[in-house]
C-alpha cells in the first residue's frame, strides 16, 4: 500500500459530528424528547440559495509525480452504474472540512458514511478516502472531496450515488471549533497510542492507553505525517468509537447538556420533519448498536496511479459495491 499523504494541514469536524449523533442515540427516549428544544440552534443549507462552481472553472489540486504510474484520463474505464438495494438503511454522510473564519466551503476533507439499520440494530461507519478518483456529475473526473466545494450536499451525495450506488438519506457537517470543549466535557477518551503517535502529539502523551483531553484528541486526530491516508481515517474512527462508548452511559441530564452545547457546530440539509423521523428510527439502538467500522477503498480494490497532474486511488467501482453490499453495509 503506498503512503497517502496532503501538501496542506487540514481539520476534520467529522469528530464533533459523531459525538452529537452518540449523543442523540445515548440520551435514549428522554433525549429525543428533548430533540425539539435544540433544532432551533442548527445551521441549514438552502439549496436554493447554493453558490456552485461553474464546470468551466473547476479545479484540480496538483503534485508532482512520485514514481506513480501515469494513466491517461481517455484509458480510465469506469464500471456500469449499479445502485445498492438500501432501502431498509438510513445512510446519513458526515462532512468534516476545514473552513476558517471568513472562508466559504472549501473541499471535504473528510466523509464518512453512517449507515443504521434500526430493525437489526446494526450500523456501519466507512471512511470515504478524499483522494478517491471518481465520476462527478457534470464536471471532469476528480478527486471525491471536490464534488463538495463546487456543489455540496447535493453534488456530494450525487457523486457517492454514481459511484458507489449508496442513497444518502441526510446530510450533516461541522467545524472543529467545538471539538475541545465537547471531548473535555466527557472527560476526555482512551486512546491506545504507539510510540511515532506519542511522539508526534507530544506532551505527556506515552506508548499505550492514554486519556486524552480535547487538546490531544485533536492532535491525535490531526496527525498526517505517520502512515497512509487509511490510518489517518482509522485514527478519527477510533476516536468516534471512544467517544461513543463513553458517552452512552452518561446520565441523561449530563448528556441534554452536552447536546445542547453542541448543536451550533452543526450544519445539515434535513428538515425538522426528517430529524424527528430519524430520531425516532434511532430510538431502537440506543444503548444497544452493534457498530462496525470500514474504509472505501477497501485493500485491493484500488491501485495508486498518477492522472491530471493528481496522485489519486482510481477505484475498481464494481469490486467495492460488491464488498458494500456483501460486507460493510449492515443489512
Amino acid at each position: 500500500m503506498s503512503r497517502r499523504h496532503r501538501r496542506r494541514k487540514k481539520r476534520s469536524g467529522l469528530i464533533v459530528l459523531a459525538v452529537i449523533l452518540a449523543l442523540i442515540v445515548g440520551g435514549g427516549a428522554a433525549g429525543f424528547g428533548y430533540v425539539n428544544r435544540f433544532l432551533g440552534k442548527i445551521n441549514r443549507t438552502d439549496d436554493s440559495a447554493l453558490v456552485t462552481v461553474a464546470p468551466e472553472n473547476e479545479d484540480f489540486e496538483t503534485e508532482e509525480n512520485n514514481g506513480l504510474e501515469e494513466l491517461s484520463p481517455e484509458d480510465v474505464v469506469w464500471a456500469d452504474e449499479e445502485m445498492l438495494d438500501d432501502d431498509d438503511l438510513l445512510n446519513i454522510l458526515l462532512v468534516g472540512q476545514d473552513r476558517r473564519p471568513g472562508e466559504g466551503r472549501q473541499r471535504s476533507d473528510a466523509m464518512i458514511v453512517l449507515s443504521i439499520n434500526p430493525k437489526a440494530k446494526k450500523a456501519s461507519m466507512i471512511s470515504f478516502l478524499r483522494d478517491l478518483y471518481v465520476q462527478i456529475p457534470g464536471y471532469t473526473d476528480n478527486r471525491l472531496n471536490a464534488a463538495y466545494a463546487f456543489g455540496g450536499f447535493p453534488l456530494l451525495k450525487s457523486t457517492l450515488n454514481k459511484n458507489f450506488g449508496i442513497s444518502i438519506d441526510g446530510c450533516f457537517e461541522v467545524d472543529f471549533d467545538g471539538f475541545r470543549a465537547l471531548i473535555d466535557q466527557i472527560g476526555g477518551v482512551e486512546i491506545n497510542l504507539t510510540a511515532a503517535e506519542a511522539a508526534r502529539i507530544g506532551g505527556k502523551a506515552h506508548e499505550g492507553d492514554n486519556l486524552l483531553d480535547g487538546q490531544y484528541a485533536l492532535a491525535y486526530a490531526r496527525i498526517r505525517k505517520i502512515g497512509t491516508d487509511f490510518e489517518r481515517t482509522n485514527r478519527q474512527r477510533k476516536v468516534l468509537m471512544a467517544a461513543f462508548s463513553k458517552i452512552r452511559t452518561r446520565p441523561v441530564a449530563e448528556i441534554m447538556t452536552l447536546i445542547e452545547n453542541a448543536m451550533p457546530y452543526l450544519t445539515t440539509d434535513m428538515k425538522n420533519t426528517e430529524i424527528y423521523s430519524l430520531a425516532a428510527k434511532l430510538l431502537p439502538l440506543a444503548g444497544a448498536a452493534d457498530i462496525q467500522t470500514y474504509h472505501v477503498p477497501p485493500d485491493g480494490t484500488y491501485s495508486d496511479v498518477y492522472i491530471r497532474g493528481m496522485a489519486v486511488l482510481y477505484p475498481d467501482l464494481a469490486a467495492i459495491r460488491s464488498i458494500l453490499r456483501n460486507e460493510y453495509l449492515p443489512f
